[in-house]
């Protein structure tokens, strides 16, 4: 793709520019437009295009674009009969926006060859450990205020709760929570659709807000130790994101009971 500008892509992207044109237009404007926003330009893989792609075509599927609809077929049916050099990672970059069979545009997933359909499914079969469910389920009795959060990360069939990024997501809060937001770095290269959606989120109207803060870090010291997989949750995806010295919202590092302050010193120390 010669005229992709400082993304060339793959022999693989060539030849689906010629069959899918359309996914070539989209393609190289997300591309020009993650640059303008200062994105490595390393990071602009087959598989991070792809995934690009897919979510501006299904963004215009769900605005009745026909001529979306049918680019997003014609790249199931690219996928479907594509070479072994088609990695999974594309494959997955597709299917991450393709709507379920029962959703607006639903058509698209059932529109999949074999292959591409077994990878979707086992995709969205997606279920959380038992112990992980009834950890999130106890969290979001604890701290009501998170349901939010949670209702934006499901997925799949059986509407679950994408674990890490939801925890993920509740330590990003909790941190907006004790510096007022400065923590989200919101600036004005954030168009107001976005900002309103993390102030939404990320934000609350409580006089205390950081009572919030220990009421998440108390439940989840709580859990520790109770249950690997639960461990493994909090540790990865809430602990690995609390702040250094010099970034905003360090202050919650003081908030942590042992459990939570010895993982966090393992991992600063490994």
């Amino acid at each position: 793709m010669t005229d992709a500008g400082p993304w060339t892509g793959s022999a693989w992207w060539e030849h689906l520019v010629r069959a899918v044109p359309l996914a070539g237009e989209v393609a190289r404007s997300e591309v020009q437009a993650g640059l303008d926003a200062g994105l490595d330009a390393a990071l602009m893989t087959d598989g991070f295009v792809m995934e690009l792609v897919s979510a501006q075509l299904v963004e215009r599927v769900r605005a009745q674009d026909a001529a979306a609809r049918d680019a997003m077929i014609a790249l199931g049916a690219e996928l479907e009969a594509g070479p072994p050099v088609v990695s999974e990672d594309v494959v997955s970059a597709y299917l991450i926006h393709v709507p379920s069979p029962d959703q607006q545009g639903g058509e698209i997933a059932d529109g999949l060859g074999p292959r591409v359909r077994a990878a979707l499914d086992q995709d969205r079969d997606h279920r959380n450990e038992p112990a992980v469910t009834a950890f999130l389920e106890r969290l979001l009795r604890a701290v009501p205020a998170l349901r939010p959060l949670a209702d934006a990360e499901r997925y799949g069939y059986h509407d679950e709760v994408l674990a890490h990024p939801f925890l993920g997501d509740v330590a990003e809060r909790e941190l907006a929570l004790l510096t007022g937001g400065a923590s989200l770095e919101i600036d004005d290269d954030w168009t107001e659709e976005d900002r309103a959606e993390a102030l939404r989120l990320f934000t609350s109207d409580d006089p205390d807000p950081a009572a919030e803060v220990r009421a998440v870090l108390d439940l989840l010291e709580a859990e520790l130790g109770a249950d690997p997989d639960v461990d493994r949750l909090i540790t990865t995806a809430f602990v690995e994101m609390l702040p250094y010295e010099d970034e905003p919202g360090t202050e919650i590092v003081g908030l942590l009971g042992p459990g939570l302050r010895a993982e966090l010193a393992a991992r600063r120390d490994a």
